[in-house]
């Protein structure tokens, strides 16, 4: 058995949000889920998933199907710091890339996610349980965005994403969530189109390592409709 734990943290976490009865969605969320319905969602064939736990506000998980839309993925979990579906006249994550979900949802950050964002965190959305493999090895698909793309790439507030796994074979805990090829977390200072935002010094990239940033896993989606990210 190992234990797989997902961490999420960003101002704005890869997916959408377009209520159901809206018929021109392209992605559509079904938010505030329980830890049980979303491991459920990343469980497939030859993998059992137990022992799910959430520590994340209600308003900033859910589950989603993609219709239409740049996102890469067909279904899936999402995890957010931010809102995931529309609250009254607040924008939710799915809509044009210039809207805005963020939110302070009042929720801590997490210890681990802090040496990869070089700061400390806030509002983390963390979903733990143990996964059983029937083969030996598990691999999960994902994306990342941030509303810190593009303005504040290269600046002080550097978004990250974890995957932290451990288990038998595993030396402690480590990280899955490594741009290719090298030890370097998935962050905004690591991934993005290379040109610093407005509070940016390139500097802040580049130190996060030997070929940082890495523009080839970069989508631009200054111009998207789907998705609420810059």
């Amino acid at each position: 058995m190992r234990r797989l734990r997902r961490v999420e943290i960003s101002v704005l976490v890869c997916f959408l949000f377009a209520w159901a009865n809206i018929a021109h969605a392209q992605i559509i969320v079904s938010p505030s889920q329980t830890a049980a319905v979303l491991a459920q969602r990343l469980s497939g064939q030859g993998v059992t998933i137990l022992n799910p736990t959430l520590t994340c506000a209600s308003g900033a998980n859910g589950f989603f199907n993609s219709i239409s839309s740049n996102l890469g993925l067909d279904s899936g979990i999402v995890l957010t710091t931010g809102r995931v579906a529309t609250q009254g006249s607040s924008i939710g994550i799915n809509g044009l890339s210039a809207d805005l979900a963020s939110t302070d949802n009042g929720f801590p950050g997490d210890p681990m996610l802090n040496p990869l964002a070089g700061q400390s965190t806030t509002n983390a959305c963390d979903l733990e349980f143990d996964v059983v493999p029937n083969g030996d090895s598990i691999k999960f698909k994902y994306v990342f965005s941030s509303e810190e793309y593009i303005n504040a790439v290269c600046g002080p507030y550097n978004d990250a994403f974890a995957f932290f796994i451990s288990g038998p074979g595993i030396s402690g805990t480590e990280n899955m969530a490594l741009v290719p090829g090298t030890n370097i977390p998935v962050t905004i200072n690591s991934i993005n189109d290379g040109v610093p935002g407005r509070t940016g010094h390139l500097s802040n990239c580049t130190n996060m390592g030997a070929g940082s940033p890495f523009t080839a896993y970069y989508i631009d989606n200054s111009m998207g409709t789907n998705l609420t990210h810059r």
